[in-house]
């Protein structure tokens, strides 16, 4: 199961990370755990080289941190659609998918 936490301030999402495989099939034939490292990694690229927000991030072993520095508007619409994008993932794919905001 691959585990997803959401971290937001002020309605704003400061941090997100990402763990665990899905378990839907084996590495390399998931199509649930491709998913999921697309929209991350779109969401990642975004931030940086698209907004050119200020982000911090690592990737380590298939856990993936991420935190938003100076959130504003254009991160909160990417980073909303992310969000939006992993609520319609997890209630396709409940058994496999778990998303935690605190």
């Amino acid at each position: 199961m691959t585990e997803i936490v959401l971290k937001r301030e002020n309605g704003s999402v400061v941090y997100f990370e990402a763990d665990g495989h899905t378990g839907y099939a084996e590495a390399g034939q998931d199509i649930i755990c491709a998913s999921l490292s697309s929209v991350i990694w779109c969401t990642v690229n975004g931030l940086e080289n698209v907004l050119g927000a200020d982000i911090s991030y690592s990737e380590e072993d298939g856990h993936v941190t991420c935190l938003i520095k100076n959130p504003s508007r254009e991160t909160d619409i990417l980073l909303n659609s992310f969000d939006k994008f992993l609520d319609a993932l997890q209630k396709q794919y409940p058994d496999f998918i778990t998303k935690t905001e605190v």
